[in-house]
């Protein structure tokens, strides 16, 4: 998710709402695609933010279990994608600080360093403050993946894209209007001219095609208590990746529903 202020006041008093409505969310997703929790496992994430935790404690979760247990079960790093706010993982840190040179974290959230507007508002960031300041100031490997101006916010997929996803099953239905008509009407959905952002592809992207989005080593920002970032050049480094090429993302999205489809139909 990217930004959207229409969600703030519900994330940030209701984060235990917010996760069980998107594990249902799932559930649904694993139902249209015949998937198993068996064989794909989901776990539970937070159900409190460390911004509200007394002395800002980590969130327990099984989610944040589940990151502890798989770095100290493989030998090779451990790369977590985090599409969302980054409670879980920096919880996972926070209870558990030998693991955090085995992780290597995604994380789609805040926004640019030279955003243009005054003020942060991306969503990711803000309905977990306290953990994305931890997340920048923890000796963590980042790939930070920033929202606006010129980042995630750039991958827009229109009605002709969906057009080109193929199958006539419950799993192409479910990807082609299920999910979209959760967030647009019915008639919104029908009209030629309908777009949506599609922040959350920047993350897979970076792995799929890499040379579809440009990628910076830059110190790792601070996150600062009056909602601005400063530069610290003695920081640890880390990955900045942005200025995705919008049709090439979206093309290669297209590709994997359609992969994920034909292997359902």
């Amino acid at each position: 998710m990217c930004a959207s202020a229409q969600y703030e006041e519900v994330v940030a008093e209701n984060t235990e709402e917010v996760m069980l409505r998107a594990m249902a969310d799932v559930r649904v997703t694993y139902e249209a695609l015949d998937l198993s929790e068996e064989t794909l496992p989901l776990f539970e994430g937070a159900r409190s933010r460390i911004t509200v935790n007394p002395d800002l404690a980590p969130s327990d979760s099984p989610a944040a279990r589940f990151i502890i247990e798989c770095a100290h079960k493989y030998d090779e790093p451990i790369y977590v994608f985090v599409t969302g706010p980054c409670t879980n993982v920096v919880s996972a840190c926070l209870i558990d600080p030998t693991i955090m040179d085995k992780l290597v974290v995604l994380w789609l959230g805040a926004d640019c360093l030279d955003k243009k507007s005054r003020g942060f508002h991306e969503w990711n960031m803000y309905s977990d403050y306290a953990a994305s300041q931890y997340l920048m100031n923890l000796p963590i490997p980042l790939i930070w993946l920033p929202c606006s101006d010129d980042g995630s916010v750039l991958l827009d997929m229109n009605h002709d894209d969906l057009s080109r996803v193929i199958g006539t099953g419950k799993a192409a239905d479910h990807l082609k209007r299920g999910l979209p008509l959760k967030i647009f009407s019915e008639e919104r959905f029908a009209d030629p001219n309908w777009h949506k952002v599609m922040c959350d592809y920047m993350a897979p992207a970076v792995l799929s095609i890499p040379d579809a989005v440009e990628f910076e080593i830059i110190p790792a920002p601070v996150i600062t208590d009056a909602e601005s970032y400063a530069v610290d050049r003695t920081r640890r480094k880390i990955i900045m990746a942005r200025r995705p090429d919008n049709r090439r993302v979206i093309d290669d999205s297209i590709e994997a529903l359609n992969r994920v489809i034909a292997a359902r139909e």
